[in-house]
């Protein structure tokens, strides 16, 4: 309620749940699909959470974490009324800027240690900072297949950009970012996500629509749609992560657009009925959602 003293509201603290997200959850979601997994990610100044990641993560996940300079571990606090698992405020502990050129240089090398290790890489920029236009460039030069989604947030609107990519092979986005992109507030979106496309010049680009489901533009400017298979999400934080994940690694293996786009909406609905990032998607819970659909 309202506080009997000042014009504010007053809320009452019933407990915390605490979860792994940004790349440690498109981590977890790939976790029984793949035999061996790789996280480079960035760590605060001084570690923190560091055994809270470590004790909540799955055997065949191998981190790779740098430290960042002057910078918390990121932390994002959402504060959730009870009643109905609306969200009331967040509170985010980050810093921003780009990390400075030791550690820069320190990431590309790491990078380059793992690079014929793994055949398929995923990159999640959150726009908080790590990769910069040196390690993207170092990215795109690269052979395999990679998949990007570079998220605009609260926090990097207006300051963020794909355009620092180039030979993309798979990029997700969703229809807002796509329009911000575009700088197009209507229109029609498939004719933008041609657009967009020839722009950024990626071979296929998927775009996420939320309770309206998803498409795909793929090499061939063929469209391909997918309903949404959440009827009554708990939480659509996390969904991206997990619709990313799965679409990566089926197009990478080169499954038909159709299959691709079905499984990773299947995996973003399975993300959207749990709080966050809370439980990853497993291989079992996708068959079992499919075998249920098909009776």
């Amino acid at each position: 309620g309202k506080s009997g003293k000042e014009p504010v509201l007053v809320f009452k603290d019933f407990g915390k749940e605490q979860y792994l997200g940004g790349v440690l959850a498109i981590a977890r979601h790939l976790n029984s699909f793949c035999k061996s997994i790789s996280v480079v990610s960035l760590l605060g100044e001084k570690r923190e959470q560091e055994n809270f990641i470590k004790k909540n993560i799955e055997k065949n996940i191998k981190l790779n974490f740098l430290t960042k300079k002057n910078s918390p571990t990121i932390i994002k606090k959402r504060y959730i009324d009870r009643t109905d698992n609306r969200k009331v405020f967040g509170v985010y502990s980050l810093e921003d800027d780009y990390i400075g050129n030791v550690e820069e240089k320190n990431l590309i090398n790491k990078l380059k240690k793992l690079y014929n290790k793994f055949d398929l890489i995923i990159v999640a920029d959150y726009g908080h900072g790590m990769i910069t236009p040196n390690i993207a460039k170092y990215i795109s030069n690269k052979k395999k297949f990679y998949s990007l989604n570079a998220q605009i947030n609260s926090t990097n609107i207006g300051l963020h950009s794909i355009y620092k990519y180039k030979k993309i092979d798979s990029l997700v986005i969703n229809a807002n970012e796509l329009k911000h992109e575009m700088n197009e507030r209507e229109g029609n979106l498939i004719k933008l996500a041609k657009k967009f496309k020839a722009k950024v010049k990626t071979k296929n680009l998927s775009v996420t629509q939320g309770k309206k489901g998803a498409f795909i533009v793929d090499h061939k400017n063929i469209i391909t749609r997918s309903p949404a298979f959440a009827s009554d999400p708990v939480d659509k934080i996390g969904a991206g992560d997990a619709f990313l994940s799965l679409l990566s690694l089926c197009q990478y293996k080169k499954y038909s657009t159709e299959f691709s786009l079905f499984l990773s909406s299947l995996a973003a609905a399975k993300s959207a009925n749990t709080i966050g990032n809370k439980e990853p998607i497993s291989k079992r819970d996708v068959l079992k959602t499919i075998l249920h659909l098909l009776k």
